[in-house]
């Protein structure tokens, strides 16, 4: 039963693999030709692009190993089931169980590849994408580095606090507003700073101290919003919670808590995140009752649609909660949980339909 496993195992890692690639090769080249329009913009040049894109291959494998992962386990099992071979193992004596195993293996094998890829080089690599792409881009901005990145924009001056070793973000916002004879019109600062859906910069616990001719103006708010001020330069606070790993999601998560901020986006990424491994387990053995079913005898082409149906539907309800979840309230756990949920349910059935 051990050669037997690592054979079926081995089949359906290297189905993935090639699905994965063409995956990759497809979506790369799409965000290739979207780059496209950015290119002469400052000193983003075609190069730029191509490392850009490069860099966020690792990110590009994290969120496509889990269709690929349906779409290779139905095409390798597919075709074992068109060569007789599963009929083979079952006639031999292997029972469903011990199919499911095998198959339930490759899924793991696949998991963990997707934790080390979501906790090493897809974070750090994207984040640092996306920072070489706002610098290129935005080649008036003069920036500098040290504890905080500081950054010039006209007559704004703006600092955004990074990282500090364990002790999390601190990611604090401070604005500099200088005026005609580069004297000090204002300095304000934040907690936090979001993009709302009007692309403007919404600044958590806003402070200001307006120094005008007749004396100081002081201004507290607990959300304002800051006119003026580039988009793209939020880019660089690296605080999406896209281009953070697990541990550096959870100490942001508690400094917003601790702050009494809004945290949902980023406790909606981190259990996100958790169920999209446990997803390429599910998406890996779902596609053995396929195989088992009606698609015993099919065709390649209609494995194919069948995986990208599944997939689709998968991240089409996935987004659909996210974006319905923050209009509604929902509760983090059960937009995070819920595609994935339905996809437990959706396996367990089909297996026990085809016992």
């Amino acid at each position: 039963m051990t050669l037997l496993r690592n054979y079926i195992v081995n089949a359906v890692l290297w189905g993935v693999a090639t699905v994965l690639a063409v995956l990759v090769v497809v979506t790369c080249a799409i965000e290739f030709v979207g780059q496209l329009d950015d290119v002469g913009t400052g000193d983003y040049s075609v190069r730029s692009a191509l490392i850009y894109v490069a860099l966020r291959v690792p990110r590009t494998v994290f969120t496509t190993l889990p269709i690929a992962a349906l779409i290779g386990g139905l095409l390798s099992l597919g075709n074992m089931a068109v060569h007789r071979e599963l009929v083979v193992m079952r006639a031999s004596g292997v029972s469903s169980w011990q199919l499911l195993s095998a198959v339930g293996l490759a899924g793991f094998v696949l998991a963990v590849l997707m934790v080390l890829l979501g906790e090493s080089v897809a974070p750090s690599l994207g984040a640092y994408a996306s920072e070489m792409r706002t610098r290129a881009i935005n080649e008036d901005l003069a920036v500098a580095e040290g504890q905080a990145t500081w950054l010039r924009d006209g007559d704004r001056i703006v600092s955004l606090r990074r990282q500090s070793g364990d002790l999390g973000y601190e990611a604090g916002v401070l604005i500099f507003d200088l005026g005609p004879d580069r004297s000090l019109r204002s300095v304000a600062r934040a907690d936090s700073a979001v993009l709302d859906s009007a692309n403007r910069w919404v600044l958590s616990n806003f402070a200001e101290t307006a120094f005008e001719e007749n004396g100081v103006a002081v201004r507290n708010e607990r959300q304002a919003t800051a006119l003026g001020l580039n988009p793209d330069l939020l880019e660089l606070s690296v605080v999406r919670e896209d281009l953070l790993d697990m541990p550096s999601l959870q100490r942001y998560i508690g400094y917003l808590q601790a702050n009494d901020l809004d945290a949902r986006p980023y406790l909606i990424a981190y259990w996100s995140r958790i169920a999209n491994i446990v997803s390429v387990v599910l998406m890996t053995v779902l596609s053995l009752p396929f195989v088992f079913g009606s698609l015993r005898s099919a065709g390649a082409g209609a494995r194919l649609v069948v995986g990208l149906i599944v997939g689709l539907s998968y991240y089409v309800i996935g987004e659909v909660l996210t974006s319905g979840g923050e209009v509604y309230g929902l509760h983090p756990l059960l937009i995070a949980w819920a595609p994935t949920s339905l996809l437990l349910i959706t396996t367990v059935i089909a297996f026990v339909r085809v016992r």
